[in-house]
């Protein structure tokens, strides 16, 4: 996180940058949000600066809310010790991420205070997440600081790690009766000094071991409460090292622990979870092929020739390789844009002893001569999801930058020269990571290869209803429950084309749902001749007077096309009546990918009821006279 020295930098090669920061306020000064967040990206990547977060900072602070396509994002940070100086990186990073950060910071020590009382300040702001940033020092001195002042032989320093889970489990939960808001909660570091000394592992109470318990005591109060997530702030500090990560004098002069050069680092890692929460979490990893995911060109160097295997430099590429298929495995869509021959391509995969990925992990794969921006758009059109859900990997500088140059909405990650870089470079920022890991996730691999069989079938169908039928798809509605939970919360954080009010819910707000009788809270699963494709739908509604009015309704794409939201109206409309209520009630609310959505109420009979400023449409089905009724070929479980 140091800038780097004048004295190491060529003039010339200085010269020949671009100016990003121009290009940022450019960018911004003619509407071309995108195109600013993808030069603001290149500037923390190549120079993540305290100067250079204030710049970006500066220019959020500059815009107007109505003027740009920022999403307003409310950022709650109560801590033990001083945390302010974070301010300006997490708004620069949440930039980058398509957020606009508000931030509510109270004076550091007041957890209590603000997370115990319903009318304080942190409550009044109404965050959409808050932090609890904890540094072991501040909240247990007998275990930090104070350790060799106890007798480590008996069980005074054990009652310690009882009263934390006392006051961690209330903490918590007092807030949870507040607000549903998600919760981050960092875990303990390890102390930066061991008081006794390297004589510490063979105690029978050693710090080592008081604070491993203290983590596993956190961890399981915090698995017990709905929607608090735990941030890894000790492997974090582990990872940069204690000696880069605080700084001592200003520990000591203002209470503010974290060297200002780790600040971005910090940000980097709460970033993660927001892009979780809301629905920003990257979908698809588009790669090249020669010198990234082997050494070398097979067209020139031949199946043989190409750098994998055991021995440096290959064994860097198998490295690469295990890293994406554990990608994909975790529900990642892998896809390939590269200028090849097809054929040298096929034969790698083939006959390549080393191969860890093989042709049928890629949902789709663009090997020809064309721009690979070309590319993209071809895959994103394939797949269903937008391009702003891609990341797109290279190795060549002018590969990458043709492709944020056409396609700003693209993550764009250029590799760097040393290939056993290339792992950390991906996994730098976790554009990927998530929350939890779902069933459906794990089988999203399997899941887009039957929905390919699927569209091959369709190819060969003489009418579409002879195609529906053959799907044979049986249609599982069930209410919400534990198991169904996680899954439900990530459809609403992640669905944007089939979405009629795109509404992020986390796992507490649904909770509540689930535990409400007045509302509907509904999940709908669909299984077709090619496998379970698992929880594909979200519905919620609550009755109010003679009506039934719909909060959510959505649809993965995946199973778009296939009359699944037809049945799911069908669903709402009986559920009406056996409540004795004479209509179904909803809203359209635009937004820029919900598209797909939009004629939903119209296709189906419903009649336009008002249309205010911002385009939201409502409307209304009289179910005396027209209820929607569920289509013959579908077979319903559950």
């Amino acid at each position: 996180m140091t800038e780097p020295s004048n004295m190491s930098v060529a003039p010339s090669k200085e010269a020949d940058k671009p100016d990003r920061r121009a290009v940022v306020r450019s960018s911004l000064e003619c509407g071309a949000v995108q195109a600013a967040i993808q030069a603001a990206r290149l500037i923390l990547q190549e120079q993540p600066s305290l100067m250079n977060f204030r710049f970006l900072r500066q220019l959020v602070d500059g815009l107007k809310p109505d003027e740009n396509d920022l999403k307003p994002y409310k950022v709650a940070l109560v801590s033990t010790f001083s945390i302010e100086f974070i301010h300006d990186s997490l708004i620069a990073f949440g930039f980058i991420n398509g957020l606009r950060i508000d931030i509510y910071q109270p004076g550091f020590g007041l957890i209590n205070q603000e997370m115990l009382d319903p009318k304080s300040g942190l409550y009044a702001f109404a965050p959409d997440v808050t932090i609890l940033a904890i540094e072991g020092e501040d909240w247990l001195p007998e275990i930090y600081t104070d350790f060799m002042d106890a007798e480590t032989s008996d069980g005074r320093l054990g009652m310690v790690v009882a009263r934390f889970r006392r006051q961690i489990d209330s903490l918590v939960r007092a807030f949870r009766s507040t607000s549903t808001t998600p919760l981050l909660v960092h875990n303990l570091a390890l102390p930066r000094v061991r008081r006794a000394g390297m004589a510490d592992l063979r105690l029978p109470n050693s710090q080592a071991k008081l604070v491993a318990d203290l983590n596993r005591v956190l961890g399981e109060v915090l698995a017990e409460i709905v929607g608090v997530h735990i941030v890894d702030y000790a492997a974090l500090v582990n990872h940069f090292g204690a000696q880069h990560w605080y700084d001592a004098r200003m520990r000591l002069y203002a209470k503010a622990p974290i060297a200002n050069g780790m600040l971005g680092n910090l940000s980097q890692e709460y970033m993660k979870y927001f892009r979780a929460l809301e629905g920003l979490t990257k979908k698809c990893l588009v790669v090249d092929l020669d010198n990234t995911l082997w050494g070398g060109v097979v067209g020139e160097d031949g199946v043989d020739g190409i750098q994998l295997g055991p021995n440096y430099p290959g064994s860097a590429f198998v490295e690469f390789q295990r890293l994406i298929l554990d990608l994909y495995r975790r529900g990642v869509i892998l896809a390939v844009a590269s200028k090849n021959n097809p054929a040298d391509v096929d034969a790698v995969f083939l006959n390549h002893p080393f191969m860890m990925i093989r042709k049928e992990h890629f949902a789709e794969m663009e090997i020809h001569w064309n721009p690979k921006s070309d590319s993209l758009k071809r895959i994103a059109k394939r797949l269903n999801i937008g391009l702003d859900h891609m990341v797109f990997v290279d190795d060549n500088p002018a590969e990458c930058e043709q492709v944020r140059r056409e396609l700003p909405m693209v993550t764009v990650i250029h590799l760097p020269g040393q290939p056993e870089l290339y792992v950390e470079t991906l996994c730098a920022e976790g554009l990927f990571d998530t929350l939890a890991l779902s069933d459906e996730d794990r089988r999203r691999g399997q899941l887009y290869q039957q929905r390919a069989q699927a569209e091959t079938m369709l190819s060969a169908s003489s009418n579409i209803e002879d195609y529906y039928r053959d799907l044979a798809m049986t249609l599982s509605i069930a209410p919400i429950d534990q198991a169904s939970l996680a899954r439900a919360a990530q459809l609403t954080q992640k669905t944007n084309q089939f979405n009629l009010t795109t509404i992020r819910y986390s796992e507490a707000e649904l909770a509540g749902r689930m535990a409400d009788p007045g509302w509907l809270a509904i999940t709908v699963g669909v299984r077709d001749r090619f496998g379970d494709n698992g929880i594909v739908g979200v519905m919620m509604a609550r009755a109010a007077e003679d009506r039934l009015d719909i909060d959510t309704f959505l649809l993965s794409c995946r199973v778009i096309g296939r009359t699944v939201e037809s049945a799911m109206l069908a669903f709402l409309c009986d559920a009406a009546q056996e409540r004795g209520l004479n209509k179904l009630c909803g809203r359209v609310v635009p937004t820029g990918k919900n598209v797909p959505v939009r004629d939903l109420f119209a296709k189906h009979g419903f009649s336009k009821q008002s249309e205010d400023e911002s385009g939201t449409t409502s409307w209304e089905l009289d179910l005396a006279c027209s209820p929607v009724r569920r289509p013959s070929w579908f077979r319903t479980s559950g």
